[in-house]
């Protein structure tokens, strides 16, 4: 029987504990994965972080810029996601689309149902904001530089960099008072004494009523002040076109480049990215005018197989390159089927559709508007679908809620309304007091009454006409 001493621990087996009667520091275990220094055989003992880190030379590299400059004239972030947009050249069209233009990395496709043109018309005013955002040179910036946008359209119509509309510079009173103004604008003795008798001298008079100061203000053409802030913080996102006019000088090729839809769709979308590659740091406007027209297009492009491929090339690129590249087709639906049209649909964005009106609707607004003539439209927008909201688009159906009309300045649309025809309600009441006052004298055969009942007939045919 052996008899153990009062301080010693029992089943000690290396182990860290210690007794609270034993004194100094406790010994080290003898487990060799717990100690504070790890080593496994035949591994490799790793080096200081701070060493591998500076083997990496992180500060040495140059800082790689994504995407497009923050002070680029045509981009401006949207109202409802905030992400960077650029003006479809139709101040109406951005604001339907609802954030003041078209999203980078987004397409739109214009469909038109009938063989009218006016979906050619935004497909040039889409082409031509992109030109004049190339030539506008901030004033801090480098003068020498080649632009910061380019085209590519998709089309054999060479003519159509030629037909690209020029900016609006009003009327001719309009341009002369410009003219006026820069004149007065310079400083010079005689300006500065005419400036002097044409301020009011009523101003000066604290007494008189601040209306007077603000009709002479009207009446001059003052701009309002919410206005010219909101336009001077954007002043060069958006412009406004005459389409009857032409963008002089021409663009040249640094500004647009063509490619020809009859090439094979490889050489296609290869030239494509070589093209947006080339122009790094460039805003790229990729424009389809006139999908699939017989006159441009090759007969085997119309099967599915081949147009699938095409756009699905070309999506892929704006996808790829979404930080810089928008795409814009239009297309009238009368050429293609409707199941090709509704595969169409889904490789874009965004869809809007453009319904002129038949000729009976037409000659109906003339007679209603004969007065005023420019305020006549000439068909309906719907709204299929709507960019970013979801992956294939919001889709959000807007049928018959806008009108477009195309006038000498612009491209206008307009919330629709049937319009009331006065010249019918008017005539309906009269129509009947002719026929009561013929029968009220029946019997009557004096020559005076005769003669007053024949006027009377040729007012109710020619109201009936």
């Amino acid at each position: 029987m052996s008899f153990r001493k009062r301080g010693e621990v029992l089943n000690d087996r290396g182990s860290g504990l210690r007794s609270p009667l034993m004194r100094g520091p406790p010994r080290t275990p003898s487990i060799p994965s717990r100690g504070p220094n790890r080593t496994t055989p035949g591994s490799v003992s790793l080096p200081d972080t701070a060493e591998r880190l500076m083997k990496l030379n992180i500060a040495d590299e140059p800082k790689r810029v994504d995407g497009l400059d923050s002070t680029h004239v045509g981009i401006r972030p949207s109202p409802a996601t905030s992400q960077p947009t650029t003006s479809t050249g139709s101040s109406d069209l951005d604001n339907i689309l609802g954030h003041m233009g078209l999203p980078l990395g987004n397409s739109l496709l214009v469909e038109e149902q009938t063989t009218t043109e006016f979906h050619s018309i935004l497909s040039k005013l889409f082409a031509a904001q992109g030109i004049i955002h190339n030539r506008i040179t901030d004033g801090s910036a480098d003068k020498t530089r080649n632009g910061d946008t380019h085209v590519i359209v998709l089309s054999l119509n060479q003519m159509f960099a030629k037909e690209l509309p020029g900016i609006y510079k009003g009327s001719r009173k309009q341009v002369k008072k410009n003219l006026i103004s820069e004149e007065e604008s310079k400083v010079t003795v005689q300006n500065l004494n005419q400036t002097q008798r044409s301020t009011p001298s009523r101003y000066k008079d604290l007494k008189i009523a601040w209306k007077y100061k603000l009709a002479d203000e009207k009446r001059m053409g003052s701009p309002d002040k919410s206005d010219t802030q909101q336009s001077s913080e954007y002043k060069d996102y958006n412009h406004q076109f005459e389409i009857t006019s032409r963008l002089m000088p021409a663009p040249i090729a640094s500004e647009l480049t063509f490619i020809a839809p009859t090439q094979p769709i490889s050489t296609i979308l290869g030239q494509m990215e070589q093209i947006i590659k080339k122009n790094d740091k460039k805003l790229i406007r990729i424009v389809i005018p006139s999908l699939l027209h017989p006159a441009m297009y090759p007969p085997k492009m119309f099967a599915s197989s081949e147009i699938i491929g095409l756009l699905h090339g070309i999506r892929s690129l704006v996808k790829k390159y979404d930080e810089r590249v928008v795409l814009f087709a239009s297309i009238s639906t009368d050429i293609i089927t409707p199941p090709l049209l509704v595969i169409l649909r889904n490789m874009f964005d965004s869809v809007i559709d453009l319904e002129p009106f038949n000729q009976e609707m037409s000659q109906f607004l003339e007679r209603v508007y004969k007065s005023q003539p420019g305020k006549i439209q000439h068909g309906l927008v719907h709204i299929l679908k709507l960019p970013v909201f979801t992956d294939r688009g919001e889709m959000r159906v807007l049928r018959s809620e806008w009108a477009f009309r195309n006038g000498r300045k612009r491209f206008e649309i307009e919330e629709w309304g049937i319009p009331v025809d006065d010249a019918e309600g008017s005539s309906n009441p009269d129509q009947p007091q002719p026929q009561s006052h013929s029968h009220s004298h029946p019997h009557s055969d004096s020559p005076n009454e005769v003669s007053h009942n024949k006027p009377a007939k040729k007012t109710r045919i020619s109201l009936e006409y």
